[in-house]
């Protein structure tokens, strides 16, 4: 791992973080908008607008954490974990309407 690409890394990881919030702000105020959720149900939706950058976050402080400890290029791939997350969104979005 080179520090080059830790910086890099992490900078692209709070650009998605601020991506993920505004996606999440926007396509949760538009399903909420129709009505006819249970207080569950927007609660999740609540606590996506802030779990969703701060997957983001844990994992770019993962992959930090994972440089200073010598770890080999394999631990880019934390960098992915926030996509994942961001799919578990839209499936349960798209599973609201």
């Amino acid at each position: 791992m080179s520090l080059r690409g830790v910086i890099l890394g992490t900078v692209l990881q709070m650009m998605l973080a601020y991506f993920f919030f505004m996606l999440v702000v926007f396509s949760a105020a538009g399903i909420a908008n129709g009505g006819g959720l249970s207080r569950f149900q927007a609660g999740i939706l609540d606590f996506s607008i802030y779990a969703l950058p701060a997957t983001c976050l844990v994992s770019a402080s993962i992959v930090f954490y994972l440089y200073k400890s010598g770890a080999g290029p394999s631990s880019y791939w934390w960098y992915a974990s926030p996509l994942a997350a961001m799919a578990l969104y839209f499936a349960y979005a798209l599973s609201l309407n």
